[in-house]
């Protein structure tokens, strides 16, 4: 796969591992940590190289929008790029961070966020609160990838890639849980212990 000389925002493992005390999941780690941690070790990598580097990994800001308390879940169809995703259902919007978004990883960070919600939803971001940080390693996307978990009160107003994806809101997320992917199934556990 070809990613047309991409560069995208990276930090070093270690690192992650060191911020999430070694847990697994959905970690609650300060925001204010991670935000340091992107701007005092983040750098840009080709993206071909990153894919498959352990030692680093690709940091990615990952946005779940909730309307009238209810999330807006997305299944992904085959037009969907990544085949290992496909028929897959996700929480959250969000993707890779790139030398186009800015060439200061902390600014880059920031703008990135704001453009993939923009690339994959229409909506007025009402407010943003910050969860914690996705650390899953059962699997080799996921031990390249690091979230940055964010929950956004939105007005809605409908799915910019409309062939990728098929909407479903829902006050009860878990009961998607066999259809979800990795990072969602780790999202739906930790807001099912926030709500207990």
């Amino acid at each position: 796969m070809a990613y047309e000389n991409e560069k995208v925002l990276v930090v070093p493992t270690d690192d992650v591992i060191k911020l999430c005390n070694g847990k697994i999941g959905l970690v609650e780690v300060e925001e204010v940590e991670i935000l340091k941690l992107i701007k005092e070790a983040g750098f840009f990598i080709d993206r071909e190289k990153a894919e498959f580097d352990e030692t680093i990994r690709q940091v990615i800001p990952y946005i779940l929008l909730k309307e009238n308390n209810k999330y807006l879940l997305f299944k992904r169809t085959s037009a969907q790029g990544e085949k290992r995703l496909h028929g897959k259902i996700t929480i959250g919007v969000g993707g890779h961070i790139n030398t186009d978004d800015s060439l200061n990883p902390i600014d880059a960070f920031k703008k990135g966020m704001q453009r993939e919600i923009a690339e994959e939803v229409n909506v007025k971001v009402l407010n943003m609160n910050y969860i914690g940080v996705i650390n899953i390693t059962d699997n080799a996307v996921s031990r390249v990838h690091v979230g940055v978990c964010y929950e956004a009160e939105i007005e809605y107003y409908g799915l910019v890639e409309k062939d990728k994806f098929i909407e479903i809101f829902s006050e009860a997320p878990e009961i998607y849980n066999k259809e979800m992917e990795g990072w969602s199934k780790a999202v739906v556990k930790h807001l099912g212990h926030m709500q207990k």
